[in-house]
């Protein structure tokens, strides 16, 4: 029997995994991936640290949590909002990863959740079924919808009404000199963001950039056709030395992030039975991301206090 289940290994479900950890509390976590992270996935080509997810984030204010990870010293500001880190976003991942020591199914779906008597269910998509005291989903809110369809309808309801946004992120890698002196472009609603880096590691040495640039499309665009939106809009007749584009359907929530949003996640979570939180990008109180900056501190905090929650509604029901 477990005490505790996280469904979603992205950076909320390690974040509450952290924290049930560092308590001693037994938990597992299921992730649909191979891998952990979610959206966060950095890779390296040709000297150049590209980043499928942000690569610019606004600083994390736990400095006793980027200790405890081994990442202090290893995250750089770029400019007065904005930092990086030098191997790559998804060190953040590598680093919450590698101190979790509680049981891991991966590359395994979940069909749904319920309640029998006083556990919670999960049903697996192979049919196998797990019990937990208690749950924490994190997940998008129409994976989270198709899961709460029998458990919370009410919720599962309010959940399938969220709708995103198409934002692709190319990223381009550049000899400095086939740029121009000014690489800011026009922005609009089809290209909502630019980003450049040329800091040591994350480029092959000072003469080279790295160049991120949000482009919202149709969801067939392919990959050159992406590039090509890019370097066209921006009037780049250079070909980039090294260029990827990534697109996750459900990274960017069409929301304005008011009061009502506020109002509608509240609302979300009254809804769920006790012993059950709901964490992730989709339910932050704040845009995740503003300017293709991201915010990272709302939902490592959400899992940390999802987990807190957990334990303290074990403790209850042993009383």
């Amino acid at each position: 029997m477990r005490d505790v289940v996280v469904i979603g290994g992205g950076l909320s479900g390690l974040s509450a995994c952290y924290e049930l950890e560092k308590r001693h509390v037994p938990y597992t976590v299921i992730e649909v991936k191979r891998r952990f992270g979610g959206g966060i996935r950095s890779s390296f080509e040709g000297g150049f640290i590209m980043d499928a997810c942000a690569f610019a984030f606004r600083p994390i204010a736990d400095d006793a949590l980027l200790a405890d990870l081994g990442l202090k010293g290893r995250m750089i500001q770029i400019s007065g909002e904005a930092c990086v880190f030098a191997e790559g976003t998804e060190a953040l991942i590598c680093a919450l990863a590698y101190r979790l020591r509680g049981g891991r199914l991966m590359r395994m779906a979940v069909s749904s959740v319920g309640r029998l008597r006083n556990r919670f269910t999960i049903c697996l998509e192979n049919g196998i079924m797990l019990d937990a005291g208690a749950l924490i989903l994190a997940l998008p809110a129409r994976y989270a919808a198709r899961m709460f369809w029998n458990l919370a309808p009410a919720a599962a309801e309010c959940l399938a009404g969220f709708r995103y946004d198409s934002i692709r992120r190319v990223s381009l890698g550049y000899h400095k000199r086939d740029l121009p002196l000014r690489i800011d472009s026009d922005l609009d609603e089809i290209f909502p963001f630019i980003i450049t880096t040329d800091q040591a590691g994350r480029v092959p040495d000072q003469d080279h950039r790295l160049i991120q640039v949000g482009l919202r499309s149709s969801d067939d665009m392919s990959t050159d056709e992406a590039i090509r939106a890019v370097t066209r809009h921006l009037g780049w007749r250079a070909s980039p030395l090294v260029a990827r584009v990534d697109y996750w359907s459900e990274a960017d929530l069409q929301e304005d992030y008011g009061a009502a949003h506020s109002d509608n996640v509240r609302a979300i979570h009254e809804l769920l039975p006790a012993g059950l939180s709901l964490i992730g990008s989709d339910y932050c109180r704040d845009a995740p991301s503003s300017d293709g900056v991201a915010r990272l501190d709302e939902r490592i905090q959400a899992g940390r206090r999802a987990a807190r929650d957990a334990v303290e509604f074990l403790k209850a029901r042993k009383r």
